[in-house]
C-alpha cells in the first residue's frame, strides 16, 4: 500500500476514480501511426506466455470509448488477447491509468506500460493496487474502485480527456 501511494503521490495523482465528470474539449484524442508503430515495437518484444491486456472505459463516454477502441485495436494487431469491460458505474479521472495489482510488474504489465508510454499518451503506472483496494474496502465502508480478477496481473483505466488548460 505504501508503495502504491508512493507512485501515486510521486505522479502527482490520486487512485484513478473521480466523483464528478468533465466535459473535454477540443478534438477527440487518437493514436497517430507514429505512436502505433512505436506501441507494436514494444508490444511484439514481449516474448512470455501470457500477452494479455485487461482494459476498462467508461461505456458512456464516446471520447473515452473511442480512444480506448484504438489501444484495443493496437494490442490486438500485436496479437495480444484483450479483456475489455465497462467502468461498473466508476468515474475514472482524466488521462490513463495502468495498475499492477501486486508489487512487482509481470513482463507483459511491463510490456503493455513500455507501449503506452513510449508512445507518449500519458500513462500514470502504479503498483500494488491488489492490497490497495483491500485496505480502502476495509478503512473506508462504501468505498469503490477497480476491483481485480483472481489471474488478472494488471489494468489499465481509460479516463476522459482532460479539460483543455486556459491561459
Amino acid at each position: 500500500n505504501a508503495r502504491l501511494r508512493q507512485d501515486l503521490d510521486r505522479k502527482g495523482t490520486a487512485p484513478a476514480v473521480s466523483a464528478t465528470p468533465a466535459a473535454p474539449s477540443g478534438p477527440a484524442r487518437t493514436i497517430t501511426p507514429g505512436q502505433k508503430e512505436a506501441m507494436l515495437a514494444a508490444l511484439r518484444e514481449e516474448t512470455g506466455p501470457v500477452k494479455k491486456l485487461w482494459l476498462r472505459v467508461d461505456p458512456n463516454d464516446a471520447e473515452a470509448s473511442g480512444f480506448a477502441g484504438q489501444i484495443e485495436a493496437v494490442f490486438k494487431e500485436a496479437d495480444w488477447e484483450v479483456l475489455k469491460s465497462g467502468s461498473d458505474g466508476l468515474l475514472f479521472k482524466p488521462g490513463i491509468f495502468l495498475l499492477v495489482g501486486d508489487d512487482e510488474w509481470p513482463s507483459y504489465a511491463e510490456a503493455a506500460n513500455k507501449a503506452l508510454d513510449g508512445a507518449g499518451l500519458g500513462v500514470t503506472a502504479a503498483r500494488g493496487y491488489r492490497a490497495y483496494y483491500e485496505e480502502q474496502v476495509k478503512e473506508k465502508p462504501g468505498w469503490r474502485g477497480t476491483k481485480f480478477l483472481p489471474d488478472q496481473g494488471y489494468v489499465v483505466l481509460v479516463g476522459r480527456k482532460a479539460e483543455a488548460k486556459v491561459e
